[in-house]
């Protein structure tokens, strides 16, 4: 974020329940990791080292993902740049470029001038779609604000 000039208006991460769930995620096959381990400790063979081994993988690929999908996402908006990191990729999109603001179920969507639509998933729970209407309530103030003045209310 060190490219960003603007002051920063705020910031949504996936509600709640959805960093809980991504939690939950990378955290159930830590506690098997380590109770393998705690296992390899006990009984020194190659069967529970090499389980304990494939149950550390299997913990660092749910937590990678779980951080990727669910924990990283947001939504930043400053005073020069709307930035949405989604779990595909990171859009940095111009105030200049913005014409309007409004709710899907899959989170905020931005519209442009030129007819796209770029959508910040972290208004929405992801694990089930459902709509945050009170979070976005805030984006669409600052929005519109920005859209208007070119500052935030």
């Amino acid at each position: 974020m060190d490219d960003m000039r603007g002051g920063l208006l705020g910031v949504w991460r996936v509600d709640r329940s959805g960093r809980v769930k991504g939690l939950a995620l990378a955290a159930i096959p830590a506690c098997a990791a380590a109770s393998a381990w705690l296992s390899a400790l006990f009984h020194r063979d190659a069967q529970h080292v090499s389980s304990a081994g494939a149950m550390t993988g299997i913990t660092l690929g749910f937590g990678l993902f779980a951080w990727w999908n669910l924990l990283r996402v947001r939504l930043e908006l400053t005073t020069e740049f709307i930035v949405m990191v989604n779990p595909w990729g990171t859009q940095r999109l111009a105030w200049s470029r913005v014409s309007a603001v409004s709710l899907g179920n899959w989170g905020a969507q931005f519209h442009t001038s030129d007819g796209f639509k770029y959508t910040a998933y972290a208004l929405s729970d992801l694990a089930s779609g459902t709509r945050q209407d009170e979070r976005f309530a805030d984006v669409r103030r600052i929005t519109e604000a920005q859209l208007l003045h070119g500052h935030p209310l």
